[in-house]
């Protein structure tokens, strides 16, 4: 893989406000491993604040990622939204954490690729049932959702009728009816 599009250099870069625009497309999320998001159209506005001795980086996002329902399996998309600020300073780099990167003395460039991919990943809702939100908008696929159900119930089934702690319980139920 060759450089990154979302590497911002500072280098170069006066003291004070800096602007930067990323799009964050199909190409970008297919670059990252087991990604749980595998397209999605996201507009990102970076801007870097630099100082003496340290960088400030607050980042706007707005687009949709095209996720699956959590009950159908059909998929849709997604809107996302959100604001994150990261500080960059020079030091070791193993002293970084969520709010603060550490980079190398030297360094005069780092890549925001991996920030803007959990940026994004965090945006989106555990549960994602688009019908529940409108039901106009977006129909669930009914037939992948019983076909599902009927495959959880034959299995549940399967495996109440070959465990014998089942039966166990069940005498107790035949007894507590009684």
């Amino acid at each position: 893989m060759g450089k990154s599009e979302y590497v911002i250099q500072f280098g170069g870069l006066p003291v004070g406000l800096h602007e930067f625009e990323f799009e964050v497309n199909d190409k970008f999320f297919s670059n990252i491993e087991n990604s749980e998001v595998q397209s999605g159209n996201i507009d990102v506005t970076a801007t870097l604040t630099k100082q003496n001795h340290l960088l400030q980086m607050h980042f706007t996002f707005e687009g949709t990622v095209n996720v699956d329902c959590d009950r159908c399996l059909k998929g849709f998309d997604f809107p996302v939204e959100g604001e994150e600020s990261l500080v960059i300073k020079h030091g070791n780099p193993n002293e970084s954490n969520d709010e603060i990167l550490v980079i190398e003395e030297g360094d005069e460039e780092f890549d925001i690729s991996h920030y803007l991919y959990e940026y994004i990943i965090l945006a989106i809702p555990a549960r994602r049932v688009p019908c529940e939100l409108d039901e106009e908008e977006f129909k669930c696929d009914y037939e992948t959702r019983d076909k599902l159900d009927s495959l959880t119930s034959d299995s549940e089934e399967a495996e109440n009728k070959n465990n014998p702690l089942w039966e166990q319980l069940n005498k107790l139920k035949k007894i507590n009816k009684n």
